[in-house]
């Protein structure tokens, strides 16, 4: 192909060919004939007008006699209508009667890389912002369900997993307990040691019945010095004993800046059949008065008979 360069017969890289008005193919290297269609057989002296999808060839070969640098520019679609096609960046102008055309197929390939490159990088940056918009509002949601000074469950996180649990028992039949816990003269340590006192009980509190519960089981600041455990799948008895465990262990450990252990009430229930939250809270807080009655220091079972609008727990 002299009207070319010589090196262009051989190279695959790059497609190069010479047609007729009539789009009858009058030259063509290697590169150009490697997006003919392979049943066109050797396509030389043959039309081959039909192979430039877009644009059409009748467009290509209506330009007026240009020089080299001008013509078409832009993207081919070279191939078979009902079969493989090929798209690529070329250049296509008339000399005369001959309609020349050249195209970079190497670079192409190059520009395709890139742009599905690119695409991947947006794709994966589109993701990443999505986990990251994700683990924000995660992280937002936690912090509305958290007591920002004991970093247990609030009160709303309390409303919302009791409802669930409730939800839950009258779907499966299975069980729940909670445990409703209040520090004994916590009114007194405020007054006597500071406010600063009573924030660092409240801590040292919710972070002793983090440790002593198991996943599955929700802490809560119900308000003040109040703490609710609630106790997936566990019947009474268990739920007893675990409150007995954390008034032991409260009981034993010594807080700064009091610099002697503070003990707390417990009262203990499990959900009765068909009762609502509102019921099964008011007997825990009656055991609670209770217990507070009794002498503080103590864990009390909830009991159904007593009616929660007779009691008014004390501090």
């Amino acid at each position: 192909m002299k009207t070319f360069t010589v090196d262009l017969d051989e190279m695959l890289t790059v497609a190069a060919a010479v047609l007729d008005a009539n789009g009858v193919l009058l030259r063509a290297n290697p590169g150009f004939l490697r997006l003919l269609p392979v049943e066109s057989g050797n396509p030389v002296g043959a039309r081959i007008a039909r192979f430039f999808i877009q644009p059409g060839f009748a467009a290509l070969a209506a330009q007026s006699d240009v020089d080299v640098g001008d013509g078409y520019r832009g993207l081919l679609t070279i191939g078979d209508h009902a079969g493989k096609t090929r798209t690529l960046r070329g250049h296509v102008w008339r000399r005369a009667t001959e309609i020349r055309v050249l195209a970079e197929l190497e670079k192409l390939y190059e520009s395709m890389l890139d742009l599905s490159r690119d695409s991947l990088l947006r794709e994966h940056a589109a993701a990443e912002a999505n986990v990251n918009l994700r683990h924000r509002e995660g992280q937002l949601l936690e912090t509305s369900l958290t007591d920002s000074l004991t970093r247990v469950g609030n009160r709303r996180k309390l409303e919302q997993a009791l409802a669930t649990e409730i939800s839950r028992v009258r779907r499966t039949g299975g069980t729940l307990c909670a445990i409703m816990a209040d520090i004994d003269h916590f009114k007194l340590v405020n007054d006597v040691y500071g406010h600063g006192a009573g924030d660092s009980v409240l801590i040292r509190f919710g972070a002793l019945l983090m440790s002593k519960t198991r996943p599955t089981d929700i802490v809560t600041r119900f308000g003040g010095e109040e703490f609710i455990v609630l106790m997936p799948q566990t019947v009474l008895a268990q739920a007893l004993a675990k409150a007995e465990q954390f008034r032991s262990a409260l009981a034993a450990e010594l807080i700064e800046p009091l610099g002697k252990p503070v003990t707390s009430s417990f009262g203990v229930a499990e959900l009765a059949s068909g009762e609502d939250a509102e019921s099964f809270l008011g007997r825990i807080d009656a055991a609670l008065y209770r217990a507070k009655e009794a002498g503080r220091n103590r864990v009390i079972a909830a009991d159904a008979t007593i009616s929660p609008s007779q009691l008014q727990p004390q501090s």
